[in-house]
């Protein structure tokens, strides 16, 4: 299976954006990532989902279906865990990037995993 790269027109936004989450994440001066700081970013993930989707990235045959073995329900014994472990799983594929427009179109096929996560996090907090 092969990933599509994102829109040339949209290609620098979400990049953009996702450094905007990165530096989000690691401004802290904590050695490891908090649930609070991950939670933080969502209104640039919904930003970043926005955009894609209106490309009908999310559509195509091949990142549908990445996209939904991706999302697979984890066996993490919290729902903070199961977002820990979707970021760390983004992580490890963004770094197999070739080019900067794989990892910014591997970034992109994790936002909507990452958002449902949150989704289910600020459900249980309500």
């Amino acid at each position: 299976m092969i990933l599509k790269n994102l829109d040339f027109s949209i290609n620098g936004r979400v990049q953009n954006l996702m450094v905007d989450v990165f530096e989000s994440v690691s401004a802290s001066k904590e050695t490891e990532i908090k649930i609070n700081e991950l939670l933080d970013t969502r209104n640039i993930f919904e930003l970043v989902f926005e955009i894609v989707s209106k490309t009908g990235f999310y559509n195509t045959d091949e990142n549908f279906q990445l996209i939904k073995a991706l999302n697979m329900d984890t066996d993490e014994s919290s729902k903070e865990d199961a977002l820990f472990a979707t970021w760390v799983t983004m992580g490890e594929n963004l770094n197999t990037a070739k080019t900067q427009e794989e990892f910014n179109a591997k970034f992109a096929l994790f936002v909507p995993i990452i958002l449902k996560r949150m989704e289910a996090i600020n459900r249980m907090s309500a």
